[in-house]
Order: C-alpha cells, then structure tokens, then sequence
C-alpha cells in the first residue's frame, strides 16, 4: 500500500515538475533559412520578415488556419454595417511593447499608413481602405470604411499589411523605426544582427496567453546543410526548409524528428500566353497533358508533396466543386499539337532560377515533354536575374511559385496572379482575357458570401480552359526538430508560424 501511494506521488511530482518545465523554456533557438529584410510590416514582402514580424504586431482579425474562419485578435468583435463598413469593438486593457494603450487612434493611424505612399501595399492591399472613411466612435470602437465593396476584404486582415502599429513609436522611430518595432505581440524586439540573429524577448504585460518560451531566438542558417548540422548539434532547437533528402534520416534519430505540415506554395510550369506557339489554347493544353504531375512530386519531393487539384493552393478558403482539370494524357497531348498545327513537334526554351528543386523539376518536364514532340531547352539563372528576365516576356515557360501563406482568399490570389493588371509585375503567364478579367474584377467587388463563392467556381472552371498554367506541386512543409518539443506537429501557416506555444515534454 505505501508503495503504491508512493509511486502515484512520484508520479504526481513528475507531472508537475513536466508541466512546469513546458511553461519555463528559457530558450527557443529556431533555424531559418533566410534573414528579415525589414521588421516594419509595411516595407517588407518577404517571407522570413514576416516570419519574425509575426511575434511582435497583430492585426484586427485574422484568418485560422486550420478552420479557415475569421477569429479575432485585437478586435473583440466587428459588425458589417453596410457592404463598405465596418465596425470594430477594440480588446481593452491591450499594452503595446513601450506601454502605451491600444486605442481606436492606433488603428486609424496603422491602417492610413498601410494605404500611403510609404507603404509597399499602397497600390494593392492598402488600395482597397478608404482613408477618408475613418470614425472614432469611442476610444475603443472605429469604423473603418473600404473603397466600395470589396470581397474577403477581412479575409486579408490575416496579411501583416493590416498589422496594428502604436503611432508614438513609429512617429518617434522616424526612418530608423524598423530597426526598433514596437507591437502588441507577445514577444518584443531586442536584438537584430542583420545576416546573423534575431533576439525577441516575451511581452510580461501580453493580452493573450504568454508563450512558452521566455527568449526566442531565430538563426540564419541559409545553406540547408548548415541547418540540418546545426539541429543535429544542438545549436538550434527547431529547423525549417529540411531538404526532402534529410527527411527519413532525421526522423530515424534517437533525439531528433522531422515533421511534415501542408504546404502553402504552389509550384507552377507558367506559360508566355502572348508568344506564338503558346498564344494557341490547344498547345497549352498538350503541355498540361504531357506533364505526369504524381510522377513530379514523387522525383522532385520524393513524395513529400501534394498534387495540386488546380491552380490553386489546396489551403485555399475557397475549394471548388468539380474541379475538372486536365490530367495526365501523353495521346491527347500529341492529338493537340498535330491539330495545332505541330504534328513534327516543336522546341520551346524554359527559364528557371536556381533553386534545387526547380532545377530539379525542369529537367524532370524536359523528359516529359520530349515523349510527345516537344524539345526543351533550359535556361537556369540567379533568382534575382530570373525575376527580371521574366519581366522582359522573352520566355517560353518558365517555373514558379506563388504561395498563401499571408492570405487564403482565392480571388486575391487570382488577381495577383492572372489579371492583366499584373503583367509586368506577377502575372508572369501574361494571361489577359476579359472574361476572366471580367469575373475576378466582378468577384473582387462582391461581398455576399454565397454569389462569391459561384464567381470563384465560374472563374475555376475558366482557368482550366485557359490553361495558363500548370500547376506542378503543393511542396510539404518540413520540419527538424527535437524529439521532445511539442507544438511544432500544429504548425499550418508555412514558415509564417506562431512559435509561442512550443513547448518541451
């Protein structure tokens, strides 16, 4: 009997001094592979600044990414006061890093700065806030008024563009205030070594639940070896970007796991819509038949992959009910060139940067294409070459990537991507159709959620005609990382994750 009663206090006091221990991390030490551009959410678009910025500033809602609902954050609750208005019911007692008060003047003051010239979003998130549309009703309740009606408008509040910045702070920050952000996250800024380390510190006085960790540390660690060496000694305790190759062997470790999460990046064969051969729809079309995309993410990821169901990221808000896209057909693919006009075959050049697994993948589609008569010459340049020689609309094709881990709004994402608006910038298929143009802009514009949903099927069902791009593979997020943190199985939001609830066992 003693001996019972002593083994379940033993086991009590282990449970304890466990759960204590998950709460009193001194030190969280995560590899990226890549540095912050900036810590301002306005002047960057990179996703290793967001991955940082997403601890320090919040938004007014945001988008969960496992339910895909709107949750709040700083906002306690919201109503739709007509198709252009909307209202906020601030959180109270919420403190910024330098004490200061959330207040309804912060949000006004965040979200007119999101919209003005100093902003990288000014021309296309921040276009849709109406800065003249601003009421403080009360020093925790604002109306915020878009440019007419804009769907999945706060949808896009999940982007840090609508992150909530503390007007002092910038306002005394001046030019130099990226280098010191002051947010309501729970973590606050102390250090940043640019190309080295940056050092956040947890926010005593945070409005949510306090993180784990009491100092987290991000590592850059670009060489993918570098990483995987570092997770393996010790020197950081979370890796991201764990190349596919690294994948079983870390798993198979007695102290170490790997850990896959969707992916939210889709990797696409884009196609120069306006240069003959590929201005014929039928020879767009050949190219997606000719391309086994089971067989690419098996020798590209090596099955760490998803195939994509479309042109869209299967994270997607939106999901469509017949997705009937064009599969794998090596005869329809030869029966469209030879109606086309190409029955002897042809030869198109395809442009890439440098990354390993787009090389990988080009060489992979050279094979391909050449079973049903099409020659393929690679062109393989520096990333920062690459995103201007596709400027420049002397490919053929050229392979892409373009993620949702900011925003899961399909029409967004579209428009980005295939308007015409955007050749020069990011519609690198040069797509310009005025139906499509017609739909998303109409899409863009509608608020009901049901009519919504019928204009994104209707705009699906377009793109699978147009064909202007081929959607490759969905890459899984992989992770390294100690056998005993937990959380990190929870991660959904690609590299942009919120890292203050991991823990140790």
């Amino acid at each position: 009997m003693k001996r019972n009663a002593f083994a379940l206090l033993a086991l009590l006091l282990l449970s304890v001094a466990s759960a204590g221990f998950a709460k009193e991390i001194e030190t969280l030490t995560v590899g990226l592979p890549g540095d912050a551009k900036s810590l301002d959410p306005h002047k960057a678009v990179d996703t290793m600044s967001f991955a940082v910025i997403r601890h320090i500033n919040e938004p007014l809602v945001t988008v969960d990414c496992v339910t895909k609902e709107i949750v709040p954050v700083l906002a306690e609750r919201w109503e739709m006061l007509d198709d252009h208005t909307y209202k906020f019911y601030l959180k109270k007692g919420v403190k910024f890093h330098n004490g200061e008060e959330l207040t309804a003047d912060d949000i006004v003051f965040s979200l007119k700065r999101a919209a003005s010239p100093e902003s990288l979003f000014a021309k296309s998130s921040g276009k849709y806030i109406d800065t003249e549309g601003f009421e403080i009703v009360d020093r925790y309740t604002v109306i915020v008024r878009t440019n007419g009606p804009v769907g999945g408008w706060l949808e896009t509040m999940k982007h840090p563009y609508a992150n909530i910045f503390n007007r002092k702070a910038v306002e005394q920050g001046g030019a130099d205030y990226f280098r010191n952000p002051v947010g309501t996250g729970a973590y606050r800024f102390k250090k940043w070594v640019k190309g080295e380390r940056v050092e956040l510190t947890a926010f005593d006085d945070y409005h949510g639940a306090k993180p784990n960790a009491k100092t987290l540390i991000f590592l850059i660690l670009p060489d993918d070896s570098s990483r995987v060496i570092a997770l393996e000694t010790g020197k950081v305790d979370l890796a991201y970007a764990v190349p596919p190759s690294d994948y079983a062997r870390l798993n198979s470790s007695a102290n170490l796991k790997a850990v896959k999460a969707p992916g939210l990046r889709l990797l696409y064969l884009g196609m120069n819509t306006q240069k003959k051969p590929l201005d014929d729809p039928r020879v767009r079309e050949a190219v997606t038949c000719a391309i086994n995309r089971d067989a690419f993410g098996e020798v590209v990821y090596q099955g760490n992959s998803v195939k994509p169901i479309g042109p869209l990221v299967n994270a997607s808000s939106f999901t469509p009910k017949d997705p009937k896209f064009t599969g794998f057909d090596p005869a329809r693919a030869k029966a469209l060139l030879a109606e086309a006009g190409y029955s002897k075959g042809l030869t198109l050049n395809l442009w890439t940067a440098n990354f390993r697994d787009r090389v990988s993948g080009a060489t992979v589609i050279q094979s391909m294409l050449a079973q049903v008569g099409i020659t393929l010459n690679i062109q393989v340049f520096e990333t920062g070459v690459f995103d201007g020689k596709v400027k420049t609309h002397e490919h053929d094709l050229m392979i892409g990537t373009w993620g949702m881990q900011t925003n899961r709004d399909a029409g967004q994402y579209w428009m980005v991507l295939f308007h015409s608006g955007g050749i020069g910038a990011t519609n690198w298929a040069r797509l310009n159709d005025p139906v499509f143009n017609a739909d998303i802009e109409k899409a863009q514009r509608t608020v009901d959620a049901a009519e919504r949903t019928a204009l994104l099927q209707k705009i699906w069902d377009r793109l699978c005609e147009l064909h202007p791009v081929v959607p490759l593979a969905i890459a899984d997020e992989l992770y390294g990382a100690r056998k005993d943190l937990t959380g990190v199985d929870n991660f959904c939001d690609g590299q942009i994750n919120y890292l203050g609830n991991v823990s140790m066992k």
